[in-house]
């Protein structure tokens, strides 16, 4: 009887010691903040999804050697989900099923609206994404989800008003769109023909190119023949608009070069070389770091002076690390706050929270103090790049401020 009563206590003692380190190890883990980000690291993208990860990457480094988020760190998973839906949206379900997922970034407008209507009925995960496409701010559709910048259409608008301040003489602007026949390339033309409408701007071209061409001889001579004052690239990453560029100026033409955000990479406009010099790009976050004297910027720039994959003359050369600054300082603040006010760190409250704020400027990643109107950041600046034998340099064309 002894003996089974001996088998009885350790047997109990032995449960409870398990249960003991069961739930340490459930309390250790809900002290995680648990991000998820998919990215394309390899396919056509890699290159900004490559830049997106190393923002990650330095952002949350600080954070947590700064103590984490009011004491607690963040574990953060990346995912190479190539720019594929599918796999996006199959890594999102698994992230999501291994329980407490506090934020998850996508990678672009399509996996935004695959998985929206899924998780704002079932999953309620507090979302971002590198996509900017206009219907991103119906917040009806989008509940959970925000945008670290203005949409397309806004930076279209950025574009015209630019146009409508500085065009020279009586005649309307001529204005030429050249975009790609992917889903964002397209995204913001219909709002595109209609401010332009109203601004007395006339558009003498719109073409489309493949996502991938060999040969662009005939846009650029469409280009030429359509006699434009200014050309717009929208839709593209580093493929097709360069070689555009350079045939048209081989062509003679003297247009004013513009682009939207992901066309203004520094990285891309460089390598198009001087026939670049002048273009005019759509900003939403800050990338003259390293002459400021922002408390944030002063970190980033030694965060950049360790990045060996790029080299580092005190600008931002990828504006997708810069975005992955930005988001995770976002949510930093947001998260804070939650944590401070005891809530629940579920969709609904952070949303909340993320779009009351007033005035953040995330020590200077954003140019001007910011707030939040649909789920977005209708603020940015447009960059004018100057490159002079093959060197690029970057100054602010207009002041920072809200799009209007």
């Amino acid at each position: 009887m002894l003996k089974i009563f001996e088998k009885y206590v350790t047997g109990l003692l032995g449960a409870v010691i398990i249960s003991i380190m069961a739930f340490t190890n459930i309390a250790s883990a809900e002290e995680d903040l648990k991000f998820w980000i998919p990215l394309p690291l390899t396919g056509p993208l890699a290159v900004t999804g490559q830049a997106q990860q190393a923002g990650w990457q330095h952002a949350v480094d600080w954070i947590n050697s700064e103590g984490g988020i009011k004491g607690r760190k963040i574990a953060i998973e990346y995912y190479d989900d190539e720019y594929k839906v599918e796999l996006g949206v199959a890594g999102f379900k698994k992230a999501v099923a291994n329980g407490d997922l506090v934020f998850s970034a996508g990678d672009g407008t399509p996996f935004v609206r695959a998985i929206s209507p899924e998780n704002n009925e079932t999953y309620k995960v507090l979302m971002a994404s590198a996509g900017a496409a206009s219907d991103l701010v119906d917040v009806s559709k989008y509940k959970y989800h925000f945008l670290v910048g203005p949409n397309y259409s806004d930076q279209i608008l950025m574009l015209y008003n630019y146009i409508k301040a500085n065009h020279k003489g009586s005649d309307p602007a001529r204005v030429a769109i050249v975009h790609s026949a992917s889903e964002f390339g397209r995204d913001p033309l219909e709002n595109a023909k209609k401010y332009a409408a109203e601004m007395g701007i006339e558009i003498v071209l719109i073409q489309e190119t493949k996502w991938v061409e060999v040969d662009v001889t005939a846009h650029a001579i469409k280009v030429r023949h359509s006699k434009p004052d200014y050309v717009i690239f929208h839709g593209y990453a580093a493929n097709v608009w360069p070689e555009i560029v350079k045939l048209v100026r081989d062509y003679g033409v003297d247009a004013q070069f513009m682009g939207t955000l992901y066309g203004s990479h520094p990285d891309v406009v460089g390598t198009i070389g001087d026939a670049a010099d002048n273009f005019l790009g759509t900003v939403s976050v800050n990338l003259l770091v390293g002459d400021s004297d922002k408390p944030m910027l002063k970190i980033i720039n030694k965060y950049l002076k360790t990045w060996k994959d790029k080299p580092y003359k005190g600008f931002v050369t990828n504006i997708g690390y810069m975005q992955s600054w930005a988001t995770a300082l976002l949510l930093k603040e947001v998260i804070g706050t939650a944590l401070d006010k005891g809530q629940a760190l579920n969709a609904e409250n952070l949303i909340k929270i993320m779009t009351s704020l007033e005035g953040f400027d995330g020590g200077g990643v954003f140019g001007t103090p910011i707030s939040f109107e649909n789920n977005r950041i209708p603020y940015g600046v447009l960059y004018r790049y100057k490159v002079n034998g093959g060197e690029i340099t970057i100054t602010e064309e207009t002041p920072w401020g809200k799009v209007k």
